[in-house]
């Protein structure tokens, strides 16, 4: 595999990484979100800007995932034509 080739790779992966972060960040949110409900104090525009930011992670994770996807599949592709 050239430089190039396992540059692209290795950038893939740097994706996936974030995505793993993202989706986990999305998770402390829900927790958040969950605890701001049984709490019954918080107002509704709190919670919903919660669950907007958490939409958005999950968002991101999908597009960040599925870009580490097609740069491994060119990198694979390129390598083995």
């Amino acid at each position: 595999m050239s430089a190039d080739l396992a540059a692209i790779a290795a950038h893939a992966e740097v994706l996936r990484a974030d995505a793993q972060a993202l989706t986990a960040c999305a998770e402390r949110l829900r927790e958040i979100e969950a605890g701001l409900a049984a709490s019954g104090i918080a107002p509704s525009w709190l919670r919903a800007s919660v669950n907007a930011h958490r939409a958005a992670c999950l968002q991101a994770a999908t597009d960040l995932n599925t870009a580490a996807a097609r740069l491994h599949h060119y990198s694979n592709a390129t390598a083995h034509p």
